[in-house]
């Protein structure tokens, strides 16, 4: 079942208030809500054939497979894909025992092919650091073509053993169609490990499950063929907050410990920006998880962002500078859309990029979907009403007023000055930057003249609030009036 946006009454005025928030800063992820319908880093060459990024076959629940429905002869059809260790170029261990192929499915395919031009295979190119294919040739398996129509399946026809070169510094992957190939053919979870527990670097998006602009791997467990221990996961069409797709991240209960890795793609920062902040923003749903997950960061939930040096290159590394994290806190096994936010700030005026993290901790279980990253930069009020704040007075004022609170930024309470014409009654609201009520401070009838008031950065159940950017409402029969400010942890 897809879930669309919420309808709020208030729409229009919450749109103005996100707009004033975040003045003219737009956001920096070209594809936070999944919504581009592309594989990450494969790239199709359809030389006649129909190439999809599937969804109709997957496998082991996958939403995503990479197909190939090839009805002529003539032509090689193929999807190909960008450097499978480009984040480990760094430490990639090299003369390695590694294990290569996909799952694959068959239908009406081809059989007893006489030479490489009526094959399908899968295919495998290292190059050195100068860009020249080590040993002149592909490494290439042969799918199994010794019926037409086949299961998805991983044995010794479609997997084969290599040892990877010691001068390897890219490495690129295909399902491919010969010329004289025919038939359909769906390929999966693409293999490469080191044997019996050796680091070899393994594929990015080797499980074709990320969107464009955003990078997948799950680490292998003991050297096994790649397997995942998060069945389904990726994107889908199942919810979405916005649009037709969101990230998927399933757990089952007994999973050994480890995590799935889903980072977006370096994004450029501005020059020269130290101190230079954001909000780093996710919508997040639950279900059915495991109940220690309230309660244990172990088990928890949230994201991550990293700052680099440099915009990534194809085979450039990661050049990470430094990190952070921020674990939700989820008060149930499930929820529905909510939104969850901290304040980021550029470390250091070195820093050129950023990439953004989904995170699943290690001991997590359960079912999780994620939509809408954004990260956004923030214009802050430094500064409060050069005449302070007014002291609690029964003198009439000219009119209403509602103050700038002070301080802002605050950590961890700011005080909230309002004046009042007249005996009436009294709301002041706090609200977060996507409209929903945390807190009711005021909500009384009140005399003519000025007030104050602390908020302690509390909701109304007594739970610290994020940081981030707010709204604080004042309504009157006569008069409503909204300022922002900043919770800053």
């Amino acid at each position: 079942m897809r879930t669309g946006t919420r309808v709020l009454l208030s729409a229009v005025l919450l749109l103005f208030i996100a707009a004033f928030a975040m003045g003219q800063n737009t956001n920096l992820l070209p594809n936070g809500g999944f919504e581009s319908g592309k594989p990450s880093l494969w790239n199709p060459e359809p030389g006649g054939a129909t190439l999809t990024w599937a969804t109709d076959q997957t496998y082991n629940g996958s939403p995503h497979s990479l197909k190939i429905v090839k009805t002529g002869t003539g032509t090689v059809s193929r999807w190909i894909s960008g450097n499978m260790v480009r984040y480990w170029v760094d430490n990639i261990g090299r003369n390695v025992d590694i294990k290569l192929g996909a799952y694959v499915k068959t239908s009406g395919v081809n059989t007893a092919p006489a030479n490489d031009q009526a094959r399908w295979q899968l295919k495998f190119w290292f190059y050195d650091t100068l860009g020249a294919l080590i040993g002149g040739a592909p490494f290439a398996l042969n799918i199994d073509q010794s019926v037409a129509t086949r299961d998805w399946f991983a044995d010794t026809n479609g997997v084969g053993t290599v040892n990877l070169p010691v001068n390897a510094y890219r490495m690129n992957v295909a399902l491919e169609a010969g010329p004289n190939a025919t038939g359909t053919v769906w390929a999966d979870n693409f293999i490469h490990v080191g044997r019996a527990g050796a680091w070899a670097g393994q594929n990015w998006n080797g499980f074709v499950d990320a969107d464009s602009g955003w990078q997948y791997w799950i680490a292998p467990n003991g050297g096994n063929d790649g397997a995942s221990y998060f069945p389904g996961s990726g994107v889908t069409t199942e919810q979405a907050r916005t649009g037709t797709s969101s990230l998927k991240i399933t757990a089952p209960v007994g999973r050994p410990s480890g995590e799935l890795i889903y980072f977006t793609e370096t994004v450029p920062v501005p020059a020269n920006s130290a101190g230079k902040k954001y909000v780093l923003s996710a919508w997040m749903r639950t279900g059915s998880i495991k109940k220690d997950s309230v309660f244990n960061a172990s088990y928890a939930l949230g994201f991550t962002w990293t700052w680099h040096t440099k915009l990534f290159a194809d085979a450039g590394g990661w050049n990470e500078f430094g990190s952070g994290e921020y674990r939700f806190v989820l008060k149930d096994t499930s929820s529905g859309w909510t939104q969850y936010q901290v304040i980021i700030t550029v470390p250091d005026n070195t820093v050129r990029a950023v990439s953004v993290r989904p995170r699943a901790y290690p001991l997590w279980t359960g079912v999780a979907y994620y939509d809408d990253f954004s990260v956004n930069g923030v214009d802050f009020v430094t500064s409060v009403d050069e005449n302070g704040p007014k002291p609690i007075s029964s003198t009439i004022p000219s009119d209403y007023k509602l103050e700038q609170n002070y301080p802002n930024p605050f950590n961890p309470s700011t005080t909230i000055n309002y004046d009042l014409t007249k005996s009436s009654a009294v709301r002041l609201d706090i609200y977060n930057i996507i409209g929903q009520k945390v807190r009711t401070l005021i909500n009384d009838v009140q005399s003519a003249g000025s007030w104050k008031v602390v908020w302690n950065g509390n909701d109304d159940f007594g739970v610290s609030v994020a940081s981030g950017v707010y709204f604080y409402r004042l309504a009157t029969p006569n008069v409503v009036l909204t300022r922002k400010m900043v919770l800053m942890k």
